[in-house]
């Protein structure tokens, strides 16, 4: 594992006090100490676990590699542009990117199969090839996903504001993008056609979101479709490399990461943070402190009734929903038995509001997911077989309710009893066989087979319910004010997922609007003008 025994917590950092702390390794959280550190700030990053990097992070089981919250990432074939220059910058051009082909995504609803290809106008004629009675409605729906997404940048560069200026000019920052955040995307798209089989595969990347079209805000959906319409990417060398050249790039600055490193609370006295005060009694002091935590955590566990209300109004915004991933090593290279580089979406049915209110019955629910995700970072790594010769991986992903998996909680992770490991059996066996109906192949090589649930999620990540995505994609969530950098609290900081949305872009950039925040600098003008060596 990465820096595990030369990073480990130490007391003697508390004899130091720091321009910043930042509690938690994700890449919000890393992208904000770097950049504070290449401003001359001392920095450092606390992480509760004995490996950084959040869901960046990677995992070993014998000859095999899997990563498990790094699929595939949009912008980054074009060398110029903000999200690909933002990352160039952040790890001094050290991290490559590899393209994972001219179809990047393939949904399977019903056994109807759709291609996404790179590039809109690719994508838009693949759409009406597919619905050629519907070019009008498929034109204006990919203008207006353009619209949004470029709405979007005005209304999350506002959450860098402080709060007096917010109140004053925000509204102004926020309003174009309120017109469609504040709808669903179900009722967008019925607007523009009246075809629910289209509505359906227009939507059908709301996995990426973790919300269903009835219930998801159309603002998340459309910069979701728009980051992903130039195709998808992945990180050479696997998910880990992103904390792993962020780290290099943040001791290169002086900033210093603490690993197990468990945080208890945020130390405020007179409406200001001052610094954290650790499990074991440690008191670390800081002129800044940023928390990568989630906006749940930070403001229910870590500062007491300082802000109350704005926890309560978060508190109203359920979690996404939590997952199970089937984690599969092989015996062949992919080559070989024809594995894609292109993720595979498989629904049950069109309807898919209808199959996940099914889905999530507390009585009555269907233990299979009503959505399925196949990945295959072995295909789309081009470091791969050299580190890994003659194998190959594969994750299977499905929604899975918190409350089937609740009941062990309590139980220390790998300890858990025989009923709920038989319970994990069960889903191994159901998801395999989804993975079969569209590659039989792979059944006779299949070596290695592990299967981690939302209490693995939770372990890991402190998210009390299991969930990756963080809050809700919902209208409501869009306009809660409180998911902003600043925070009522002076000196105390918001970064991380909640304060822009889900995906690996989105949490750089929340590193980036926390950083604006605090140095009170463009940090833009000085990324777009990286050169690459």
């Amino acid at each position: 594992m990465f820096a595990r025994l030369k990073n480990l917590y130490h007391s003697s950092l508390k004899n130091q006090k720091f321009d910043a702390i930042v509690i938690g390794s994700g890449l919000g959280g890393l992208t904000t100490a770097v950049l504070l550190a290449k401003a001359g700030k001392s920095v450092l990053v606390l992480e509760k676990h004995y490996v950084p990097g959040g869901f960046t992070h990677t995992f070993k089981r014998k000859k095999m590699v899997w990563d498990v919250g790094v699929h595939y990432v949009g912008q980054m074939s074009d060398g110029n542009g903000l999200l690909r220059k933002s990352f160039d910058y952040l790890t001094d051009n050290k991290l490559k990117w590899a393209d994972i082909g001219d179809v990047y995504d393939q949904v399977i609803i019903n056994g109807d199969i759709y291609d996404f290809v790179k590039g809109i106008e690719n994508q838009t004629k693949q759409m009406i090839g597919y619905f050629p009675n519907e070019e009008v409605a498929i034109r204006k729906y990919f203008d207006l996903v353009e619209k949004v997404a470029s709405n979007s940048k005005w209304f999350f560069g506002e959450r860098a504001m402080p709060y007096w200026l917010s109140n004053t000019l925000g509204y102004f920052f926020r309003r174009k993008f309120y017109k469609y955040s504040d709808r669903t995307t179900y009722d967008v798209l019925r607007e523009l056609t009246s075809n629910e089989k289209l509505i359906a595969v227009l939507a059908s990347q709301c996995g990426n979101y973790g919300l269903t079209p009835k219930q998801s805000s159309f603002g998340i959906h459309a910069m979701v479709v728009e980051h992903f319409i130039d195709g998808g990417n992945y990180p050479v060398g696997g998910a880990s490399s992103i904390h792993k050249y962020l780290i290099e790039e943040l001791e290169k600055h002086g900033g210093e990461l603490a690993l197990k490193a468990d945080v208890k609370n945020i130390i405020v006295k007179n409406n200001k943070a001052i610094g954290v005060l650790m499990q074991n009694g440690d008191q670390l002091f800081a002129n800044k402190i940023v928390s990568n935590a989630g906006a749940h955590n930070t403001f229910k566990n870590f500062i007491g009734n300082e802000l109350k209300a704005d926890a309560l109004a978060i508190k109203d915004i359920s979690p996404s929903l939590s997952h199970v991933c089937l984690y599969i090593g092989l015996d062949v290279d992919g080559k070989t038995i024809s594995l894609p580089k292109n993720n595979i979406w498989i629904y049950e049915d069109y309807d898919f509001d209808n199959k996940n209110k099914i889905h999530l019955d507390v009585e009555n629910g269907i233990r299979i997911s009503p959505l399925i995700y196949i990945s295959f970072p072995s295909e789309k790594d081009p470091d791969w077989n050299q580190s890994h010769p003659g194998t190959a991986s594969i994750q299977v992903i499905g929604s899975f309710p918190y409350h089937w998996i609740k009941q062990w909680e309590e139980q220390k992770w790998q300890k858990r009893d025989q009923e709920y490991e038989t319970m994990k059996i069960d889903i191994q066996n159901l998801m395999l066989e989804k993975l079969y109906s569209v590659l039989p192949q792979v059944k006779n090589h299949i070596t290695q087979c592990e299967l981690s649930t939302p209490l693995s999620t939770k372990h890991f990540s402190s998210y009390a319910a299991g969930e990756i995505y963080g809050l809700e994609h919902t209208p409501k969530r869009f306009r809660l004010r409180q998911l902003r950098a600043k925070t009522k609290i002076k000196n105390l900081y918001l970064t991380g997922q909640d304060i822009v949305c889900v995906g690996v872009g989105s949490a750089m950039f929340s590193g980036i609007i926390t950083s604006v925040a605090i140095l009170n600098r463009n940090l833009m003008w000085k990324i777009l003008r990286y050169k690459n060596k």
